[in-house]
């Protein structure tokens, strides 16, 4: 049987006549609601398909970790065992914290939501108050930046459990996900990088347009999707296959291969290379994989992690072609 708000009593009191008995009226009342305290914890998995413990396990090819949320920092360059300078890019794992593992009924998933960057003390009144009673039921500090991660069901953690660089390994590849920095308003060459109109005299004012946009008056119209002129970055987008090059354990700084979208300060949504797991190139030949997460002490692993060397018969990318030395 529904239940009655109480807006829906007051209506049925303009209507006498559609009014139930008070035997009735007592069965349609909300149940009372228990208050909702820091000490009431709910456990991080809700009912759904068979439970599953936060004990972890071994990684398998079919396992998928869930992510973190770091910082990017800006960008450096390192030299690799070629002797190649290699541009990296610096993302901070700073405060990030599982707030809930749960079962989503709807997709049939299991998701893990990560938190990161605690709000400071003097700014906690500019946090809504639903949010504020969400961290608190978990027992989390409350954080700037939430996202969701989809995981397989052995890799799921109880809340509270601290994420760190060492969640990753080095040689590894990663997907980075950011919103890329807005340029605002630009123009058809900049945006999409057309070639523009002649520098010719016959092209008076018009060098940099993006000529014909349609046809005649059958269609007469602009297509959707036509490469104009029009605001430019601010967009979520991904970045794959980086390679994780070298980590730091005491700042949880990780060291990406090339550039990662977004401003420096921006947050980066950071996960295990989807498409190098395909065939299972995701990590490096006998890597050792923290799963679900890495959760020992920091005090007996050095400070730098590199990545593995190249194998002994891996091309050298400096080296000279053969035809070159015949000569």
């Amino acid at each position: 049987m529904a239940l009655v708000t109480a807006k829906g009593l007051a209506r049925l009191r303009l209507h006498p006549q559609i009014l139930p008995s008070p035997s009735a009226l007592s069965e349609l009342q909300t149940p009372p609601r228990p208050p909702l305290t820091a000490g009431r914890l709910r456990r991080a998995v809700p009912t759904g398909p068979p439970s599953v413990g936060f004990e972890g396990g071994t990684w398998t090819a079919a396992s998928k970790r869930t992510g973190v949320v770091a910082v990017k920092r800006g960008m450096s360059a390192l030299w690799d065992a070629w002797g190649q300078l290699t541009p990296v890019t610096l993302l901070q794992v700073a405060q990030c914290q599982v707030v809930v593992s749960r079962f989503d009924a709807q997709c049939g998933e299991y998701r893990v939501q990560v938190g990161a960057a605690d709000v400071p003390r003097s700014l906690s009144h500019r946090v809504a108050r639903p949010q504020l009673a969400h961290f608190r039921r978990y027992a989390v500090p409350p954080k700037k930046v939430l996202a969701d991660f989809r995981v397989s069901p052995d890799a799921i953690l109880p809340s509270g459990s601290v994420l760190s660089a060492l969640h990753f390994v080095p040689g590894q590849f990663v997907d980075c996900q950011s919103k890329s920095t807005g340029k605002g308003f630009q123009g058809p060459m900049k945006r999409w990088n057309f070639k523009g109109l002649r520098a010719s005299h016959g092209v008076s004012l018009s060098h940099r347009s993006g000529g014909s946009t349609g046809q005649r008056q059958l269609p007469g119209k602009v297509f959707k999707g036509k490469k104009m002129a029009g605001r430019m970055g601010g967009k979520t987008c991904t970045v794959q296959n980086l390679r994780v090059m070298k980590i730091d354990t005491v700042h949880d700084i990780i060291y990406v291969k090339g550039a990662v979208p977004g401003p420096e300060h921006g947050y980066v949504k950071v996960t295990d290379a989807l498409r190098k797991g395909w065939f299972n190139k995701t990590f490096p030949p006998g890597a050792v994989v923290p799963f679900p997460t890495f959760s020992g002490s920091k005090s007996d692993i050095a400070r730098e992690l590199v990545a593995p060397p190249p194998d002994a018969g891996e091309k050298d990318p400096l080296a000279r072609a053969r035809r070159e030395i015949e000569k």
